[in-house]
């Protein structure tokens, strides 16, 4: 489904980056009208050429840009704690971090203009399309940089959401496995199974759960497509097809619909998430419901359900509680799990310092290192010869001692491949405004017309 271009590297020499530089088409994004690099380098040193090498001994500043500190500082701190600087002290990094909108803008400008272009850039998955949008891809095609590590990678999270016709551009390091967390003190008392094998069981027990216990079982996002998205991708459906259509105007699509609006408005089982303003995820407001017992259950990945203890979740209160399991199966082919999220670290073409980029994207997410993030933030990586690391396989007292990192390991090896689309963001906010919303929050029942009218939106804006 995929091709990768793997090849067998060993210690990487800059004459060997520069020449797969050069064969990804190291000519600059914008050929001949862009002005020259930032420091009055010539297009030419600035994509690699062996005259532009520096000594061992000249000190290099590394750019990176990023919309929040620690997506940096974690980088910077794995070089320090886990030997990078110390076998390479010329190398250092500048941290330049704005607002998500605001550092987004910029990288998409600086490489339209070929002007003020830093060594990395961090991309948020949901931002990558636009730079797929043009004839010329902006970043450096990291698949023969990787190299036979792609076998130590999991896709689905670590490459999928930044490549484009078979190449990558970018690495994320976070697994984000999509689960199912659940209270499971709740059901135990209701004397309700758990945990739950099918959405058919879910169901079941979300009629239990409203008669006895005035809860839902779950809510559904009706002005986001995230939970549509987790279900499709875990039913065997793909959110983009390998041209970057929308995939979800099928049967499939229709079946995951049906069951989330039939759980809200026929049965009443569940709820739509509560959420505010422009925040349409997990907002205050949304875990306040589960403060206040009104939720049971919540899918996502490790960054939304992975810790429900910490003070912007869920926290204090329901120590113990709670669990994680894999996602329900039933619907389509019942993968146990799917991907969501990410943010990646990649390289521009124009980047004045692309070998030493690429010697702290190597250190920092295909070694052991990446376990600087985990110690930080609580990230699942997605370098998986540190998945059974003693660190992520602690028990975790609230969800009951659970030892959380075995699940994630199982479903390392589950985790579905997934294509990006130049048009995924347009194509996201269609699918909410004219097929979602309708349904979740207008009982609209119509698919047919609803994906009819989805269909004429995407041509258009694929025409544009």
């Amino acid at each position: 489904m995929f091709t990768s271009g793997q090849s067998k590297r060993g210690q990487m020499s800059r004459r060997h980056f520069l020449q797969l530089s050069a064969a990804v088409g190291g000519a600059a994004l914008v050929s001949a009208c862009a002005p020259s690099a930032p420091g009055g380098q010539s297009q030419q040193a600035a994509t690699g050429s062996e005259a532009a090498a520096p000594p061992a001994d000249t000190q290099v500043v590394v750019e990176a840009w990023a919309h929040w500190e620690q997506g940096l500082q974690w980088l910077e701190d794995a070089m320090k704690n886990y030997g990078f600087t110390d076998e390479h002290p010329n190398i250092s990094l500048n941290k330049v971090v704005a607002p998500f909108n605001e550092i987004h803008d910029k990288m998409l400008a600086a490489c339209a203009s070929g002007v003020g272009v830093p060594d990395i850039m961090r991309v948020e998955q949901g931002r990558m399309a636009a730079f797929f949008k043009g004839q010329e891809i902006c970043f450096v095609d990291l698949t023969d940089l990787i190299g036979d590590k792609i076998n130590d990678l999991v896709l689905g999270s670590a490459v999928d959401y930044w490549s484009w016709q078979g190449a990558i551009y970018g690495i994320g390091n976070e697994m984000n496995a999509c689960t199912l967390a659940y209270r499971k003190a709740v059901f135990d008392e209701l004397g309700i199974e758990t945990p739950f094998k099918t959405w058919e069981d879910l169901k079941v027990a979300g009629e239990i759960l409203k008669r006895e216990k005035d809860m839902y079982i779950i809510s559904f996002h009706d002005l986001h497509d995230g939970d549509f998205q987790i279900m499709l991708y875990a039913a065997g459906g793909l959110m983009f097809d390998e041209n970057g259509d929308f995939g979800g105007l099928n049967d499939l699509g229709k079946e995951i619909l049906e069951y989330q609006r039939s759980m809200v408005h026929d049965l009443g089982f569940a709820t739509i998430a509560p959420v505010t303003g422009d925040s349409t995820w997990s907002p205050p407001i949304y875990w306040e419901a589960f403060r206040q017992n009104q939720i049971a259950t919540t899918m996502g990945a490790p960054w939304h359900n992975g810790k429900l203890g910490r003070d912007d979740k869920i926290g204090p209160g329901q120590e113990g509680e709670w669990r994680l399991q894999e996602l329900p199966g039933g619907i389509g082919e019942g993968l146990p799990t799917a991907t969501h999220g990410g943010t990646s670290v990649s390289i521009p073409k124009l980047a004045q310092h692309p070998e030493e980029a690429w010697m702290i994207i190597e250190f920092t997410h295909l070694t052991r290192a990446v376990l600087e993030d985990t110690q930080q933030r609580g990230i699942i990586p997605t370098y998986k010869p540190v998945l059974t690391d003693p660190i992520l396989n602690e028990p975790y007292d609230y969800y009951g001692g659970q030892v959380i990192g075995e699940l994630y390991l199982k479903l390392a090896d589950a985790m579905p491949r997934i294509y990006q689309s130049p048009w995924a963001p347009e194509f996201h906010t269609a699918f909410q405004n004219i097929v979602l919303t309708p349904v979740l929050q207008d009982n609209n029942q119509d698919y047919d017309t609803l994906f009819a009218d989805l269909e004429t939106e995407l041509q258009r804006i694929k025409s544009m």
